[in-house]
């Protein structure tokens, strides 16, 4: 399978070769994915947290929960958003998942608390809306510290990605995690942004996107019939998206960029893409042919990428297996159970392999 832009060579048509090239390229990579798809992302800035509240006995007792305020202090004043963390009891230290989620509410339809602490994984939950609304307002949230100046300006995708990362940032201050041992899950439009955050945090060891689509896992030039196709998301959502990229969506075989690239620079960390079949609008084909895109990328480290087949899956199948991996299961635009459960099951068969 063909694909362009290539991966695998630099800007300039040099090939990329091994590890060190990879690297390079990665770096060549998420300038070109902020210039022309998701605007600048954010330089870190300090960060403190306040536990506003402790809940000794949730979860029937087998977890504590603390209610928490992050405060980010950029150079045009400080933002506070909530986060809510579970962690499991018992010593030692948690591996962790945050979810950036559609609701406020800790105990929501799309995160089985109970059944992700009894599994041993610490969760960490923000509302993505505490960190910037949801549409075309960039003076809510932390949005009104970062002005749109020019084009290339963060979009709602980086600042909801750089509202993870500061989150992060307090949650490993507090040495209650282990530190090779951090995922992210997102679904939707949250699981685009948590492929971005994955790809410019290297913290984060483990990604999960889930049925994210167009502009997420779904690969842009070869959408399929019922798929969301590039247009339409300009059109409905360009306040995700940086203002650069309205100039290349008319035509998808003009962008500067497609979906395999972005998941390429996660490697040599782990990729799980989670599709439905039900779910056309996600385009569980062009997901697939992503994760078939981008395993080059853990091929320059020296690790297996994509191990699957590279005919399109059937209902409840795929391959785990590899650096980046891929399931299609049966049923709808949704983050339920079974789609914890892979990303749990994903994550600890690779918590201790060594990652250069």
């Amino acid at each position: 399978m063909v694909f362009v832009p290539e991966l695998m060579r630099f800007a300039d048509g040099a090939p990329v070769r091994n590890a060190e090239d990879m690297r390079k390229r990665r770096t060549e990579l998420l300038k070109i994915l902020q210039e022309y798809a998701y605007g600048e992302m954010p330089a870190a800035v300090p960060v403190t947290g306040r536990i506003t509240d402790k809940i000794t006995k949730c979860c029937s007792g087998d977890a504590v929960r603390y209610n928490t305020e992050i405060t980010c202090k950029t150079a045009n004043g400080d933002f506070t958003f909530p986060l809510s963390l579970f962690i499991p009891n018992g010593e030692g230290k948690k591996p962790l998942i945050i979810v950036i989620n559609f609701r406020p509410s800790p105990y929501d339809e799309y995160i089985p608390v109970e059944e992700i602490t009894d599994n041993g994984f610490a969760l960490a939950q923000i509302y993505y809306e505490d960190i910037t609304a949801d549409n075309e307002d960039f003076t809510s949230g932390i949005a009104k510290f970062f002005p749109q100046e020019n084009d290339r300006a963060p979009a709602k995708i980086s600042l909801w990605a750089w509202g993870i990362s500061r989150a992060l940032d307090y949650l490993l201050s507090l040495d209650l995690f282990r530190e090779d041992a951090v995922g992210v899950i997102g679904h939707s439009r949250l699981g685009k942004t948590a492929l971005w955050c994955g790809a410019n945090d290297e913290r984060i060891r483990f990604v999960c996107s889930n049925c994210s689509g167009c502009m997420g896992a779904a690969y842009a030039r070869s959408y399929h019939e019922g798929g969301e196709p590039l247009a339409s998301i300009a059109k409905v959502f360009p306040f995700w998206f940086c203002k650069a990229f309205q100039a290349h969506c008319a035509d998808a075989s003009g962008l500067p960029f497609d979906q395999h690239l972005l998941a390429a620079c996660i490697a040599p960390r782990f990729v799980l893409v989670n599709s439905a079949s039900g779910d056309l609008w996600a385009d569980p084909v062009s997901e697939q042919n992503t994760c078939i895109g981008a395993s080059p990328a853990w091929q320059a480290y020296g690790f297996t990428g994509y191990q699957g087949d590279p005919a399109p899956y059937g209902e409840n199948e795929g391959c785990l297996d590899g650096g980046i991996a891929y399931y299609k299961r049966s049923g709808i635009h949704y983050l339920g159970r079974k789609d914890w459960n892979r990303f749990m099951k994903f994550m600890r068969e690779r918590i201790d392999v060594s990652v250069q």
